[in-house]
């Protein structure tokens, strides 16, 4: 059933006091806090009416009203101010993104990390798909007299060191970098980790390193499916859970931690949250699953607000916070949308000079 505009109003308050109290919200409360133009007695039948419909709910007997998933749902859809993130904040930001690396890795710890102290909240990002990753450069150089250095570049910025047992001059380890560049260079993870066919032998101008170019090629195929059997997920700032009073039961707080613990369903959730449908008549970059829209029972105490981040035009990875189902919807999905924004376009910049 739709609201009609009082009653629209009457949630909208109740969620935004409730996010900032947490404290169930009675009929009392709003009259005294807020210009609703009616008496106790009309919001109180209100409020009765709207829990009826599901879009509130009443934890104790005595007590006020707090919002329902789907009363939180409503407000994101149909009710929530847009975001906004302020200028001088966002030049920050942008600022100490830019500062933290030119490693992806380092990259996206430090977009976590930023976006965890913007929201309050744990924040977690997924890097570029595996198969979306290619090795960019190969180095071999003598290691002392009887080790050989391989350092593997991916596009990412993620290297790869092997320590490789052979004696090599410094003219020949050249020979062997500059073959395998030819050979393994711009390829991708899948490409490089599938089985080499028996044409795929060594150069014939190194047929004398033949043995030696052969590991060294075993070992870049190595490397790349460790790579891409990675559960890859970055996750930074859970000592902010600390902040909400929602944990201050110190099993949910021990639920929580283990559920940020659990990489492999921290990246099928991601996916999830971006693959919810939203409410076309409020169409955001910021993703938003609350509570039991959540696939995993596990996770039906909490909300993910998640946005993919993009390398030029391709979506690459998605960057998002986790918390309790009261959280600052709106704070959180501008803070998401915002990083998203700002790691997306210096990876870009990254891509494209290098």
């Amino acid at each position: 059933m739709e609201l009609d505009a009082r009653k629209q109003r009457i949630l909208q308050v109740i969620v935004q006091d409730y996010v900032a109290t947490a404290e169930p919200v009675g009929s009392q409360v709003l009259v005294q806090r807020y210009s609703l133009g009616v008496k106790s007695a009309t919001i109180r039948n209100e409020m009765a009416e709207m829990s009826e419909q599901g879009y509130l709910r009443q934890p104790h007997t005595s007590a006020g009203r707090i919002p329902s998933d789907r009363g939180y749902r409503f407000y994101v859809n149909r009710l929530m101010p847009l975001p906004v993130i302020q200028p001088d904040e966002a030049v920050q930001v942008r600022q100490a993104v830019a500062y933290a690396s030119s490693e992806l890795d380092m990259i996206l710890r430090k977009t976590c990390s930023l976006l965890a102290s913007m929201t309050s909240l744990p924040a977690v990002a997924t890097p570029p798909d595996a198969d979306d990753t290619e090795l960019t450069q190969v180095f071999v150089s003598a290691a002392g007299s009887d080790k050989l250095l391989l350092v593997l570049l991916f596009s990412t910025g993620r290297t790869e060191n092997r320590l490789v047992a052979a004696s090599v001059t410094a003219s020949d380890a050249l020979v062997l970098a500059n073959s395998l560049n030819e050979r393994f260079g711009g390829r991708s993870l899948s490409a490089l980790r599938a089985p080499s066919p028996e044409s795929e032998g060594s150069p014939p101008e190194l047929r004398r390193l033949e043995p030696l170019w052969a590991r060294l090629a075993d070992e870049i195929r190595e490397a790349a499916r460790a790579l891409a059997d990675e559960v890859p997920m970055y996750v930074e700032g859970t000592h902010a859970v600390l902040q909400h009073p929602e944990f201050r039961d110190v099993e949910r707080l021990g639920q929580f931690l283990m559920t940020l613990q659990e990489r492999a369903a921290l990246v099928e959730m991601m996916g999830r949250a971006l693959a919810e449908r939203q409410d076309p008549a409020a169409p955001r970059a910021a993703k938003v699953v609350i509570g039991e829209e959540n696939a995993q029972p596990a996770l039906h105490p909490y909300s993910v607000v998640s946005s993919p981040y993009f390398v030029g035009d391709r979506e690459r990875g998605a960057i998002g916070v986790l918390g309790p189902t009261r959280m600052d919807y709106g704070r959180a999905a501008a803070a998401v949308e915002f990083m998203a924004r700002t790691v997306g376009d210096l990876l870009t910049r990254l891509s494209l000079s290098g």
